[in-house]
């Protein structure tokens, strides 16, 4: 059984939230006729062969033990007209070995390894710039994508005019692969306004949408591609920016899997300070870009988030240690054989 087999799709149906209209028409990104339906042209036999209309930007760094299965459920994808950039960050492990297996039996697998260390935006950015299709997936590695999972990313784009990316729910895995928790239900088309009002009130200032979305290109190019100033958290900042000025599309169903730290420890700390200083100054950035013509305003919404995101992360250690003490209290009551 492949990975894409072994992929669990959520069979309860959600109730979507009626789309809400809006007087204040969002710009229409558009989809040129070529890129609505596949388009042919002849190949080296002779027998049409479909132009591929998405790029699959995946980034790796250091991840041979994990990866294999991330290519795998590309590989399976019910939409196969994609090329897939494989971006590896001067990998130290057998990266890139596991990724020359795919590229030399599937054509549509390319290898690219920068030549120094670029990070995560840096990296992303390369394999944008290198992207030659409208439709643009970025992929981590590690992650277990659903068979379906561009299929559908594409057909959102296509379908909502309006929206500069779309994304998806997202399952939560423990550490024996069993579902932890799923992220919450969109509505198949959010106003870009009540996207960002939605995040913008979350006190702990979680963004409801990781680094793994489609995008087109022309918006990446309009927005300026990642920050690296954010590091693993730029894509935040783009989420938002993005929505500035166009709409977002969502994918109601499960459709990616993330694996437990304990099984696939993270390239990030999320305890350290830097986490909470790129994500404090993302918010903040976002809420003053928002309130540059009510200065009041903006001073209150400042007061607001360092208050609430202060009682947030209090509340987390707290619950951490508690944790702890638990943990430790039950080791001490098992007595040896």
């Amino acid at each position: 059984m492949n990975t894409a087999q072994k992929f669990i799709h959520n069979s309860q149906l959600l109730d979507l939230v009626p789309e809400r209209s809006s007087t204040n028409k969002r710009p229409s990104v558009g989809i040129p006729p070529k890129m609505a339906t596949r388009h042919e042209h002849q190949g080296a036999a002779g027998d049409p062969v479909a132009q591929p209309d998405v790029s699959i930007v995946l980034v790796t760094y250091n991840r041979a033990r994990f990866i294999r299965q991330t290519l795998e459920s590309i590989a399976s994808q019910t939409y196969p007209y994609f090329e897939v950039l494989i971006c590896d960050d001067c990998s130290t492990d057998e990266t890139q070995a596991v990724c020359a297996e795919y590229v030399q039996r599937d054509s549509r697998f390319r290898y690219l390894r920068n030549e120094r260390n670029l990070a995560m935006p840096g990296n992303l950015n390369s394999g944008i710039r290198q992207a030659q299709c409208e439709f643009i997936a970025g992929l981590h590695d590690g992650d277990i994508y659903a068979p379906t999972l561009i299929e559908k990313w594409r057909e959102a784009l296509i379908q909502h005019a309006t929206a500069g990316f779309v994304f998806n729910r997202y399952r939560h895995l423990d550490p024996e692969g069993q579902t932890r928790g799923t992220t919450a239900a969109f509505p198949e088309l959010v106003r870009g306004d009540d996207f960002l009002t939605r995040c913008l009130a979350d006190q702990q200032l979680q963004c409801p949408v990781w680094g793994t979305v489609m995008a087109r290109r022309s918006v990446y190019e309009e927005m300026g591609f990642f920050d690296a100033r954010y590091s693993f958290w730029s894509d935040v900042d783009m989420w938002f920016r993005i929505a500035e000025k166009y709409d977002v599309a969502h994918v109601p169903e499960v459709l990616i899997d993330l694996p437990h730290r304990k099984t696939m420890p993270h390239l990030f700390d999320p305890y350290k300070l830097d986490t909470h200083r790129y994500t404090f100054q993302i918010y903040w950035e976002a809420k003053r870009r928002r309130y540059r013509r009510q200065p009041l305003a903006a001073t209150v919404e400042l007061g607001k988030q360092t208050m609430g995101y202060s009682i947030a992360l209090t509340a987390r250690a707290m619950n951490k240690l508690r944790v702890a003490i638990q943990g430790g209290m039950a080791g001490r009551r098992v007595q040896p054989a």
